[in-house]
């Protein structure tokens, strides 16, 4: 049972993710020569085009994971000065995964947009993938533990709490990958996740302590 903040939610499942680094290559040279080349930078932002058109898959409503698979472009990395085209640029590339759509299909996705980017614009050097991180979705009914627990303890609290599943990925994927089930999502009131001003309400402390208490002495005594 993973605690992260907030009161109104116990997560029970979340989009897994598949990482990887793309290195597009290019004929380096001076950015003032008569040889018309066509930059790595260039390429990239061809490659960028090419992935944000790429045809991602719906929600699947039958398995009960209500959302859908979703692909950006996080970083790009290359070049230095005015004078001169690199002869290579790198980018991130997050894919979040469902049931139906999992890491073989987010990398396959990946590789025909690169495949085009080296059809359309070829140069001596194919383009590298590399996978970062691969981690599976998961989602647990509200039945099975030990959601089943936390939500109980919750609900005997006097709180009002529902089962979510979560766009964002956690560390239940990691733990999925292990065959490990797990919650997230439980914790004390908090404002700004994730930025400058992020900040949680220490009051509440003692309420969710008392909940994850009485959920691991029922999941004992089960």
């Amino acid at each position: 049972m993973i605690g992260y903040p907030g009161l109104e939610n116990i997560v029970v499942g979340g989009r897994g993710l598949w990482r990887a680094t793309i290195t597009v290559h290019a004929p380096s040279g001076h950015s003032g020569s008569s040889r018309q080349v066509v930059g790595a930078i260039s390429r990239a932002a061809h490659l960028v085009r090419l992935l944000d058109a790429a045809q991602l898959p719906g929600a699947d409503a039958g398995s009960g994971f209500l959302l859908p698979p979703k692909l950006s472009v996080t970083a790009l990395h290359g070049g230095q000065g005015f004078s001169v085209t690199p002869s290579r640029c790198e980018l991130n590339v997050d894919v979040r995964t469902t049931p139906s759509f999992d890491a073989y299909d987010a990398e396959t996705v990946v590789r025909k947009a690169v495949a085009e980017l080296d059809a359309d614009l070829p140069t001596p050097t194919a383009t590298d993938i590399v996978t970062v991180a691969s981690w599976p979705p998961f989602q647990l009914d509200r039945d099975k533990q030990p959601a089943a627990a936390l939500l109980k303890a919750a609900e005997q609290a006097g709180l009002s709490v529902r089962p979510k599943t979560a766009g964002p990925s956690n560390i239940g994927n990691l733990l999925a990958g292990e065959g490990i089930r797990s919650t997230a999502g439980f914790g004390v009131e908090y404002e700004g996740l994730h930025g400058i001003d992020e900040r949680a309400s220490l009051a509440g402390l003692p309420q969710v302590y008392a909940v994850y208490r009485q959920a691991v002495l029922d999941l004992l005594a089960g």
